[in-house]
């Protein structure tokens, strides 16, 4: 690749964009007259928008204090959405222009896994790695969803923006809570949490109780998923610290069997705690539900459920095989 192809394909492309897209927001959210918190929203964005610009070359210290400056605006009450009333009666029109367009309307929705997978494949096939060309793909996939969506129902950027805007507004500053959460988790794995979790098992339960070192595992997993509203960022920790040392090496366990299953216990806290934003928080702010726990509360049911079936499993797979 020559280097303005390397720039221009690259991680860092993505961000810029992703940050230009937030000023963008910051500065129609400045305009909105009809939001009381106009100000604080705008800074809010703009901030961001500056760490995806800027992130590669910032200090780690200021971008850590950029982030504490945008949990204090959101902590004292100064990201709000404006009146949208007049954008929905344009809503309404983008709404029919779509519905005359039919099925094509999932053109949008296919744009993104085919230009990502075809990116992986392009990254791969030339050396590079398939996942940060997944990455990439992603997020160029993103960019060809607008265009054919502008294209199919006629509409025009300004629209594109104002729509993207009014979504973004509806979700709040929840948007950022799983770029945090991730950062959490590498903090966690890093300060060797699993360590003192396995310590304090290791206190409770006797060494050769299998039964009760599965349920400790998949407990510990449910739980630490929930504190971090993600398994993928709990699993290294539970892995770490339970998972091997207690299980795997004691009882002479295939990893790969155990792993999987202690992964999807893990998924079980996903649908039973609201930092799992992008699942349980979000949909009840787009669809305007009046119980905002509401998605939780009827999901928590099946996932205990399925929890304690991910204890049986895993224990009769240990047994068995």
């Amino acid at each position: 690749m020559t280097f303005l192809t390397s720039a221009l394909f690259s991680l860092n492309a993505v961000y810029i964009l992703t940050g230009i897209v937030l000023f963008i927001f910051a500065a129609l959210n400045f305009r909105d007259r009809s939001n009381k918190h106009r100000i604080g929203t705008a800074l809010f964005w703009s901030i961001l928008g500056i760490i995806f610009v800027l992130g590669s070359i910032l200090p780690t210290w200021i971008a850590g204090l950029m982030v504490f400056a945008m949990v204090a605006i959101d902590g004292a009450g100064r990201v709000s959405r404006g009146d949208d009333s007049e954008e929905v009666t344009k809503t309404g029109q983008i709404k029919s222009r779509a519905t005359s367009i039919g099925n094509r309307i999932f053109l949008l929705v296919l744009c993104i896994p085919f230009i990502t997978f075809a990116f992986a494949l392009v990254f791969r096939w030339l050396g590079y790695s398939s996942n940060d060309g997944a990455l990439i793909g992603l997020g160029y996939g993103g960019v060809a969803a607008v265009v054919v969506g502008i294209a199919l129902t006629r509409g025009t950027w300004r629209e594109a923006f104002q729509e993207g805007r009014r979504l973004n507004d509806a979700m709040g500053a929840v948007n950022i809570l799983p770029a945090l959460l991730a950062s959490l988790g590498v903090i966690f794995t890093a300060s060797k949490i699993g360590d003192l979790i396995a310590q304090g098992i290791q206190k409770i339960i006797p060494g050769q109780n299998l039964f009760l070192l599965i349920v400790a595992n998949c407990l510990g997993m449910a739980l630490f998923t929930m504190v971090m509203g993600n398994s993928f960022a709990a699993f290294p920790v539970i892995a770490a610290g339970v998972l091997v040392p207690l299980i795997i090496k004691p009882f002479g366990v295939d990893p790969a069997m155990v792993a999987i299953v202690t992964l999807t216990a893990g998924s079980t806290g996903t649908l039973m705690t609201p930092m799992a934003a992008n699942f349980n928080i979000v949909p009840t702010a787009l669809l305007d539900m009046r119980d905002q726990y509401g998605v939780i509360k009827f999901q928590a049911p099946f996932a205990l459920t399925i929890w304690t079936m991910h204890v049986l499993v895993m224990w009769l797979m240990i047994r068995l095989f």
